[in-house]
């Protein structure tokens, strides 16, 4: 893509370019941030500029190229304000720099989302507005079902900025990532256990200043507190100190123990999945056994690994299992994700898509609906996959449950 971008600005246009984002406002190159003084100071990236530097000089040592400080301004713009471009399935098949929709910022409690139409990009507001202000406008850059942690540190390693918006510092969010699920039946509460003295569930940040694409978002990089949350490292010598803050119920030695394992054992497997195309359904299967009665339903290990399993039994045929995780899969979408998310679309499509399969006509019906809700707003309607996906499975449900 760095060639490309140098060939483009090599051009006439390419310096004076302007990307309209509404009838008077525009983006240029020149307004979008490299920056420099973060990219000097990040060694993974500085050594992926150095070996990028290698592969240019040799593919363009016909064109005359940029010193290096304007070359890593090149690199540097193209790195943080460059978009994934997604298939219908959400999956990730290139990037791409859009220089008007670089103007908005992220948040993890997003009021936008980002779609695409083969190469075209598409933001669509989530909620309503009284009126169109672009500096109001937030995406997430991120997925979203991680730890505040594990969100807070991809955004500073990838945009260099800190995020403080509510859902990651919201206690009410942070007391579920990691929970046990209560020993009482009849109670739906999370416990928090302590299972890994260095694990941390948010950073909280402490003053103002860091920007996103020059707007304060006031948040030093660097400037924050740590909370660990159900992974205090403070340790906890009596048991008797762990129970449910909702009822009361207390835990034995055993039943930490058993969560400390499963949270381990959850956690490793979960690196070996990462990014893999293999189908681990007897991992996804044995990790789940051993999740009931211990994990809670939200805890953000159990949701991944659900998210795994159902993957996994779909690429497989085997639906009767699939239908059973996602069910237990779609709480954790709107959970992490939001209700009005192009992936808790997809789910619904999915699994309606499996139902209809199955001849189970109503649920199908059901869900073909709530994916319908969904999409109309995320994608719209001129959309292929609303359009040449959706609607025909939605037809064609309602006419065999007639």
């Amino acid at each position: 893509m760095l060639a490309k971008i140098i060939n483009r600005l090599n051009r006439g246009d390419g310096h004076s370019f302007r990307s309209f984002y509404s009838a008077t406002s525009f983006r240029m190159w020149k307004d979008l941030m490299s920056h420099y003084p973060n990219l000097k100071a990040d060694k993974k990236r500085m050594d992926h500029f150095t070996s990028l530097c290698v592969v240019l000089y040799e593919f363009l040592k016909d064109i005359s190229l940029p010193n290096t400080v304007e070359l890593m301004g090149l690199y540097g713009r193209m790195v943080i304000n460059s978009f994934m471009i997604l298939d219908t399935d959400m999956n990730s098949i290139g990037t791409g720099i859009y220089l008007a929709s670089s103007i908005v910022d992220h948040s993890c409690e997003p009021n936008a989302v980002v779609t695409f139409d083969g190469k075209t990009i598409n933001i669509r507001a989530i909620q309503n507005m009284s009126y169109l202000d672009w500096n109001q406008i937030r995406i997430s850059y991120i997925d979203m079902m991680k730890t505040p942690y594990e969100r807070q540190n991809e955004l500073l390693s990838s945009y260099y900025f800190l995020c403080g918006c509510h859902r990651c510092i919201d206690g009410n969010q942070v007391k579920y990532v990691h929970a046990a699920t209560c020993l009482n039946e009849n109670c739906e509460a999370p416990v928090e256990i302590t299972w890994n003295e260095n694990c941390q569930l948010v950073l909280r940040p402490e003053t103002e200043g860091s920007t996103q694409n020059g707007v304060s978002n006031g948040i030093k990089n660097g400037d924050f507190q740590k909370q660990n949350g159900g992974c205090d490292e403070e340790e906890i010598d009596n048991d008797e100190f762990v129970h449910c803050k909702e009822c009361g119920t207390k835990y034995t030695e055993k039943h930490v123990e058993a969560f400390i394992k499963i949270m381990e054992f959850t956690k490793q497997h979960l690196k070996n999945m990462e990014g893999s195309s293999v189908a681990y359904v007897d991992v996804c299967n044995y990790c789940l056994d051993r999740h009931e009665g211990v994990l809670h339903p939200l805890n953000v290990m159990h949701a991944q690994t659900l998210d795994h399993a159902f993957e996994a039994h779909v690429q497989m045929q085997l639906w009767e299992k699939a239908c059973v995780y996602a069910e237990r899969l779609i709480p954790c979408f709107r959970f992490y994700h939001g209700d009005k998310n192009p992936l808790l679309g997809l789910l619904y499509l999915k699994y309606g898509k499996i139902l209809l399969y199955k001849m189970d006509l109503e649920k199908a019906v059901a869900q073909l609906k709530l994916a319908e809700k969904i999409i109309k707003t995320t994608h719209g309607e001129s959309h292929p996959l609303y359009r040449e996906q959706l609607v025909p499975l939605l037809q064609q449900a309602m006419a065999e449950a007639d």
